[in-house]
């Protein structure tokens, strides 16, 4: 009796320990074709990629609230078709997102992957070591970043890859139609910026404006010709600032620094009919409907410097990173991989309006059947260099910049007196 006794007790203890193994065991997503069988066996999945209980692992999503349809399309999509990965998404407001997210990075948040808002925040948080290096689950995976262009090279940094590229802009010219018509004009198609200024000027009225260009981007026409504020010489950046000095201050075809201030909302402006034309990114397509505008509104091209290439433009990317910490980085990069390299990601961006950075054509064909503004073809046919350059340190000098120029605009200095201080300023910021 009592050995039985025993051996029972035995058995009771074996099972305990071996239930303590298998609780500690790592949990991995094979399906994201990174885990050989000795992989498999160490970490305690099978090939499906779910753990040994039979459940899926769990990874935490972190999105900005402007994307939110999108993320959730893309959560509930993957989800459904996976079997050894669940994604559970959470929700950011993006006025607060950027600090948020670096605090939960800091503090160990369980975050596995998250939306990040460009290249330079992505540099920013690869050199703190807030993000996971994905050059070898790339290779694992197959994954080509030169399919998304010049946008995949945004999120390398020192030579390692930190992201993969999600959407796309780029910028673009907008116009009244009506007013066109009604002013007997030409449609402003593939200008050169010196016929842009003499349009704004000659159509500008004491009741309308020839044109409206927000001034958070001070330096577009240099950088759409390659000419970044890194670079040492700054001529196009010099010309590209004489023509905003052109409209906001000497001809006063554009509304004013000053006049833009405060709540000033640039789409809400041209949805009033205030203006003939308005230059801002291809998120208007999606944005610019709501503000339920009374008028048919179409875009063209950027205007371009003389010399350069038609269609000549500039835009940016956001991208999916992992965290350093992520207790499932292969999970992880098996959804974002599913978000932001196939056919059926690519085209939930586009079913909502947006431009994914994956070339897919059935995505593409989407686009055009969801956005038929005159002119959205455009978005395709344009040459999409970087907005800004790929430098650590470039917000802080764009920052810098803009401060500068926006303070000689408003009749605090010249030009000139602008630039010399932002070289500066520079010196300084490289020198930290």
């Amino acid at each position: 009796m009592k050995t039985k006794r025993l051996l029972s007790i035995f058995i009771v203890l074996m099972l305990v320990f071996s239930l303590t193994a298998c609780g500690k065991q790592t949990k991995t997503n094979d399906t994201a074709g990174t885990g050989t069988d000795e992989e498999s066996k160490e970490t305690g999945t099978d090939d499906s990629g779910a753990s040994p209980s039979g459940e899926p692992v769990e990874i935490n999503f972190y999105e900005h609230s402007d994307s939110e349809a999108i993320a959730r399309a893309l959560v509930d999509a993957y989800n459904e078709k996976s079997t050894g990965v669940k994604v559970n998404l959470s929700i950011i407001a993006n006025d607060d997102y950027d600090d948020k997210i670096k605090v939960m990075l800091s503090g160990g948040a369980d975050v596995d992957c998250f939306w990040v808002r460009g290249g330079p925040q992505a540099r920013q948080l690869a050199d703190t070591g807030a993000l996971l290096a994905l050059d070898d689950m790339i290779a694992a995976n197959n994954v080509d970043i030169t399919q998304y262009g010049d946008m995949g090279q945004a999120f390398v940094n020192n030579g390692n890859t930190y992201g993969l590229s999600t959407s796309k802009s780029c910028w673009l010219l907008w116009y009244n139609k009506d007013l066109f018509d009604a002013a007997g004009a030409e449609y402003p198609i593939n200008l050169t910026w010196e016929e842009y200024t003499d349009l704004a000027k000659s159509l500008t009225t004491d009741d309308l404006w020839g044109g409206v260009v927000p001034n958070w981007t001070m330096n577009l026409g240099a950088t759409a010709v390659g000419e970044y504020l890194t670079d040492e010489d700054l001529t196009r950046t010099m010309e590209y600032a004489r023509y905003l000095e052109k409209w906001y201050v000497t001809d006063k075809s554009h509304p004013s620094i000053e006049e833009m201030s405060g709540s000033f909302d640039i789409n809400s402006f041209f949805a009033e009919g205030k203006t003939y034309m308005m230059i801002n990114g291809d998120w208007t397509f999606l944005i610019f409907p709501s503000a339920e505008p009374q008028f048919t509104w179409c875009a063209a091209p950027l205007p371009v410097f003389e010399d350069a290439e038609s269609e000549s433009t500039v835009g940016s990317t956001s991208c999916f990173s992992i965290a350093a910490k992520s207790k499932n980085p292969e999970a992880a990069f098996d959804f974002i991989k599913f978000a932001c390299y196939s056919d059926e990601g690519a085209s939930i961006y586009a079913q909502n309006s947006s431009v994914p950075a994956y070339p897919s054509e059935a995505a593409l064909e989407i686009y055009k059947q969801k956005v038929t503004v005159p002119g959205a073809e455009y978005v395709f046919s344009a040459k999409v260099g970087l907005e800004q350059g790929l430098d650590t340190k470039y917000e802080e000098l764009n920052t810098a910049f803009k401060e500068e120029l926006n303070d000689a605009l408003v009749g605090n200095g010249t030009l000139e007196g602008a630039f010399d201080e932002y070289k500066k300023r520079r010196d300084e910021i490289n020198a930290k």
